[in-house]
């Protein structure tokens, strides 16, 4: 179980999302939802992800992170900041490509933002599974290191997710 937990503000069109302490792929189901509300939305001006409480944090939450950078430069043509202090999280960010679609700042703001944490969501396996997996396409789209650490994962995730499809579409499919 993880040990961490985002958190999430939106003022006059600037979102901010806060990742405390050790955060990992459970955390991240409700911001990975609320990434695609905010994709839908009009009047985005700006987004910050705040990474200097971040101690710890998965691929697949930075995967996350990178489909909001992709999506913010695509649907709203801004571009993202995001604020570290953890030399670790910085260069394992910059590792990843996010300093790709984000300009990243080594800045350490007021820890009393008015941030309220995102409750975590009981989710399915299968849904866990999509999520991870789009997490992953994402970094890997991002450069050729990440393509070539993360393409096993994907396809044995992607086995995964169309062996559970399967199951599922017999388990839908009327009864001769």
């Amino acid at each position: 179980m993880s040990t961490g937990h985002v958190e999430y503000a939106s003022l006059n069109g600037t979102h901010i999302f806060k990742l405390i302490g050790e955060v990992r792929a459970q955390s991240c189901i409700s911001l990975d939802k609320l990434l695609g509300k905010i994709e839908q939305q009009a009047g985005v001006v700006g987004a910050i992800v705040d990474l200097t409480q971040t101690t710890f944090i998965d691929s697949t939450v930075l995967g996350i992170l990178a489909k909001l950078g992709l999506k913010l430069k695509q649907t709203h043509n801004i571009q993202a900041v995001m604020l570290s202090t953890n030399s670790d999280i910085t260069t394992l960010a910059n590792s990843m490509g996010l300093g790709q679609v984000f300009v990243i700042l080594n800045y350490c703001g007021d820890p009393n933002v008015c941030t309220r944490t995102l409750v975590e969501e009981h989710v399915t396996h299968g849904a866990m599974l999509t999520t991870v997996l789009d997490a992953h396409r994402t970094l890997m789209k991002l450069n050729q290191n990440n393509q070539n650490m993360f393409e096993p994962l994907v396809k044995q995730l992607q086995k995964e997710q169309d062996t559970l499809d399967q199951v599922s579409e017999r388990k839908n499919a009327p009864s001769t």
